[in-house]
């Protein structure tokens, strides 16, 4: 059985859930505040990784970027290029696993934002990921990496929630602590 995060129809599952127009609607202004916080020149060379469906690579195009993306959720991809070609910019969409990705000095940026780093089991595959951006970044490259610390986790945590993301669909979330906050185990339960 492969890790939860290799699994398409989890992935695809969620999508409602995690992808909501509102999610959408907010890229253009996180992207703004990526531009500015990493400096970009114009027509920057962006490499998104674990980029889902691409809702910050295709407005950092809409920013005039080249951006490429990078993911291994086959339906997100998809739905990224298909998102793409609605909204007229040209983003490179490629299915890749972030430790293997890998293309020597070729970007000016790298981003990875929605929390996307860090589902691994074993930190050396995290590092494996580091390892690749940073070769991928040309000499002076900048990395935005969007991440919640254990620190404000903790302050916020709480063992059940819920939220309803978009009218008819309802997450119920069930978390626990690992190992003294080395990490959370998550169940979602979805209803639409």
């Amino acid at each position: 059985m492969p890790a939860w995060y290799d699994d398409d129809e989890f992935w695809t599952a969620f999508y409602p859930a995690m992808f909501p127009e509102s999610r959408w609607e907010a890229a253009s202004e996180e992207v703004a505040s990526v531009a500015e916080l990493l400096d970009l020149e114009k027509s920057a060379q962006i490499l998104d990784f674990c980029c889902g469906p691409g809702r910050h690579a295709i407005a950092l195009a809409g920013l005039g970027h080249r951006v490429t993306g990078v993911d291994r959720t086959v339906p997100y991809l998809e739905i990224g290029k298909e998102k793409a070609r609605a909204a007229g910019v040209d983003v490179v969409f490629e299915r890749a696993d972030v430790r293997d990705f890998r293309r020597v000095a070729e970007f000016d940026a790298a981003i990875s934002l929605f929390t996307s780093f860090g589902y691994f089991e074993d930190p050396r595959d995290d590092q494996k990921v580091l390892a690749n951006v940073h070769a991928s970044l040309k000499p002076g490259g900048k990395l935005l990496m969007d991440m919640s610390g254990k620190e404000i986790i903790a302050r916020a945590f709480h063992p059940l929630g819920w939220e309803e993301p978009e009218p008819g669909v309802l997450v119920l979330q069930e978390r626990k602590v690992r190992d003294g906050w080395e990490g959370i185990e998550n169940r979602w339960i979805y209803y639409s």
